[in-house]
């Protein structure tokens, strides 16, 4: 196997230079002890314009070319791009022709690889507009994946199947680090922006001239990306019939990390990875997306701010001021942009989500509004949270998340009602007659011996024909064929 990646990658690798060794335990780079002048880096490649025009013909594959030619602002390294840059300083290396090379040892990831290569699952990549598609064979890359186990504490309890969770009570998953490339043209257009407004917004705040330069329309922000961890065969995601569990979590290294229980960010984040991993055991692929936007993208010192003045107000934290505080310190609630969170899943070829594990009113309009639809939305249980993380559910189920514990007694009543199964029956069969349900299809011509079937089992199980709500399915095969449903 080893021969076969190393033929695969021979013609990106580089043999390491003898006159680099390791500095101290951060392992960068530096000239060995006897000084030897390490050789000069090799030229740039000098900038080719995209010939693309217009933010309809500059798209995935425009922003793939001009990264490989060079044409962008901002600079490789992201929000670590000062710390390369220091390194590179130290140890005498250019650091951006050394990453464009890969090792023996390297290879790509095979379900990630042949999900991507797959031009079907290509077909939604015009809507990315934050990275690139191809970022697995750029060069430099800006996406890896690889193969991890995952032990977390709270999830000691899954069933152990050998292939999703080991006996060890590991979790095997499938994660990917995505980097970020923006496509300008197509990023203002989804912020509601003109493309000059974006550039002098980024340009405030960077001081990179390159953003002012129309012709440049590719931009490598100084942001942390995000990272995919896949629950099951990520290959699987092609197929329609299959089950697909997501939950898309932004960072809160406090709760998530260390157990901060003033917000319920860790306690959903494991909720969901449970949810994900049970669906890949039933057959299914789960996904979880874990973006670096700590502090709803502000960053912690407004957020501890923030907490500060929730905590020492008059009357104590409560729901009613959660927002106005963030507004008060920071002068925006949020600088997430929810709509460029989708991108990860349109680049993964996930067209339906069964189970979105998230109660964000602004993240569910986002996916469906990158043409995925979601099946039903899953919030977190109640007995997850604690007493003092109240408040922020509240609020933010008073600004519009959803809930499942809203008014469910209502809402079952609603559901039974003879009405509403009938409405209901009747989308489902215009649905079908469409063609338009994934795992049923409809045969007319059968429809008399699927009444006689069904008249004849309801009378050997009910000859009263008082038959129990919700107990028809079962008369077809029980309990396994309602999971296999």
């Amino acid at each position: 196997m080893a021969s076969r990646r190393t033929a695969a990658i021979s013609a990106q690798v580089r043999p390491a230079c003898a006159g680099i060794g390791a500095c101290g335990s951060c392992n960068t780079p530096r000239l060995a002890s006897d000084s030897t002048v390490l050789p000069p880096p090799q030229a740039y490649l000098q900038p080719q314009l995209c010939s693309a025009k217009g933010e309809d013909s500059y798209g995935w594959e425009s922003v793939h070319k001009d990264l490989e030619a060079g044409v962008h602002s901002g600079s490789y390294g992201w929000d670590n791009a000062a710390y390369w840059g220091i390194s590179e300083a130290k140890a005498g290396v250019d650091l951006r022709e050394f990453y464009k090379t890969r090792t023996e040892a390297e290879f790509y990831l095979p379900d990630y690889k042949e999900l991507i290569d797959n031009p079907e699952t290509q077909k939604d990549w015009d809507r990315i507009a934050t990275f690139d598609p191809l970022g697995m064979y750029a060069h430099p890359p800006t996406i890896a994946a690889c193969q991890a186990r995952l032990d977390i504490p709270e999830l000691k309890n899954l069933v152990q199947d050998g292939v999703i969770v080991n006996s060890n009570n590991e979790i095997v998953t499938s994660k990917c680090a995505v980097n970020y490339a923006w496509n300008l043209p197509r990023l203002s257009t989804r912020l509601d922006l003109t493309e000059q407004q974006l550039r002098d917004a980024l340009f405030k705040y960077s001081h990179d001239p390159k953003l002012l330069d129309p012709n440049v329309r590719t931009y490598i922000p100084a942001v942390g990306g995000c990272t995919i961890y896949v629950f099951g065969d990520a290959r699987k995601l092609r197929d329609t019939k299959t089950e697909v569990a997501v939950r898309v979590h932004d960072e809160c290294i406090g709760s998530d990390v260390f157990g901060s229980d003033i917000c319920s960010c860790r306690p959903y984040l494991v909720f969901a990875l449970k949810h994900c991993i049970e669906c890949a055991q039933r057959g299914g692929v789960g996904v979880v997306v874990y973006y670096r936007k700590e502090g709803r993208s502000l960053a912690e010192v407004i957020k501890f701010r923030v907490y500060n003045a929730r905590i020492n107000q008059e009357g104590g934290d409560r729901a009613d001021q959660y927002f106005n505080h963030t507004e008060q310190i920071a002068g925006i609630r949020d600088a997430r942009f929810q709509t460029m969170m989708p991108d990860v899943l349109n680049w993964l070829g996930i067209k339906r989500i069964d189970w979105l594990c998230s109660m964000s009113n602004e993240k569910y309009e986002a996916i469906v509004g990158a043409g995925i639809r979601v099946m039903q939305r899953v919030s977190l249980p109640e007995d997850y949270i604690k007493d003092s993380m109240k408040v922020e559910l509240e609020a933010k189920i008073a600004s519009g998340y959803h809930s499942d514990s809203l008014e469910k007694d209502k809402l079952a009543a609603e559901l039974g009602d003879l009405a509403a199964i009938r409405r209901q029956a009747s989308r489902v069969y215009e649905l079908a007659k469409k063609d338009g349900l994934d795992f049923f299809s409809l045969d007319e011509s059968k429809l008399s011996n699927a009444v006689d079937a069904t008249e004849k089992v309801l009378r050997e199980h009910y000859p009263d024909l008082k038959v129990p709500n919700h107990s028809r399915l079962r008369h077809f095969g029980g309990d396994k064929a309602l999971r296999q449903l």
